[in-house]
């Protein structure tokens, strides 16, 4: 019980750290005290991190995305303690779980896959990869995965380009930004050659199921608008983690 405790009080330590970078680093552009995004006053540290999370100047609240992080942290941290990943085992395992909450937190409030991210990324995935697979497959995987995203940001760019020239001065979004494409680099450095093709063929899945699912919940709230652009680092995210977390369970699949 005492064990389980520890991994629990783990679980929403990652989460608060989460949530201290996605709250800090997109607006501040580097790592600083805490403070309210309202009045940007700086905020007691047991207030941010316990109670009441509200901001005694202004009376602003902490979003309820804080709460649903450190609880999906706890259970996501219980997971890992009870069954490892096959690959990276415990302490690396919550590692990169917690490089990805990050990513994935970031991407959908601020549509931004940061550099300082991805360069965070890119240092800890070469030292995943060169563990598992040695230096060529996991120099090889991160440049394919690198240049495969940068095909299809091009492609994407190009696509926005003659929908603008059709509809005259209006804008669209991209379709993908370059911190994806740094994003699918850092995961084909965990993954390694060739894994990467597989887990970018994982992402593609995910990512138009997350697409149909993003649209249907902007048209539930009436912001949908047309060619709206969806955060894709969470689809890279899940094809890593297929491959990272489930891959027992996919070779079983695969072989039967």
């Amino acid at each position: 019980m005492g064990n389980l405790l520890l991994i629990v009080v783990l679980g929403w330590g990652i989460g608060a750290f989460i949530n201290y970078i996605a709250d800090v680093l997109p607006v501040k552009r580097r790592l600083s005290v805490q403070f309210c995004p309202t009045c940007e006053s700086r905020q007691p540290l047991l207030n941010y991190l316990v109670w009441p999370r509200t901001c005694p100047q202004c009376g602003t609240r902490r979003s309820w995305r804080c709460w649903l992080v450190e609880v999906i942290s706890i259970v996501l941290v219980v997971w890992q303690w009870v069954e490892p990943s096959p690959v990276l085992g415990f302490p690396l395992g919550v590692l990169v779980l917690a490089y990805f909450g990050i990513v994935v937190v970031i991407d959908l409030e601020h549509h931004i896959i940061m550099h300082t991210v991805s360069l965070t990324g890119a240092l800890l995935g070469f030292g995943i990869g060169l563990r598992l697979h040695g230096l060529v497959p996991t120099l090889v995987g991160g440049v394919a995965g690198f240049m495969c995203m940068l095909l299809l940001y091009y492609l994407g760019c190009v696509f926005a380009r003659l929908i603008n020239r059709r509809r005259g001065s209006e804008s669209i979004d991209e379709a993908l930004g370059f911190g994806d494409v740094n994003l699918s680099g850092v995961i084909g450095l965990m993954l390694g050659w060739p894994a990467i093709l597989m887990g970018l063929t994982a992402s593609i899945f995910f990512g138009g199921l997350t697409s149909i699912v993003y649209l249907f919940i902007l048209a539930l709230t009436r912001r949908y608008r047309l060619f709206t652009a969806i955060p894709y680092g969470p689809s890279l995210v899940a094809g890593g983690i297929i491959l990272l977390y489930f891959r027992d369970y996919l070779l079983a699949y695969l072989g039967n």
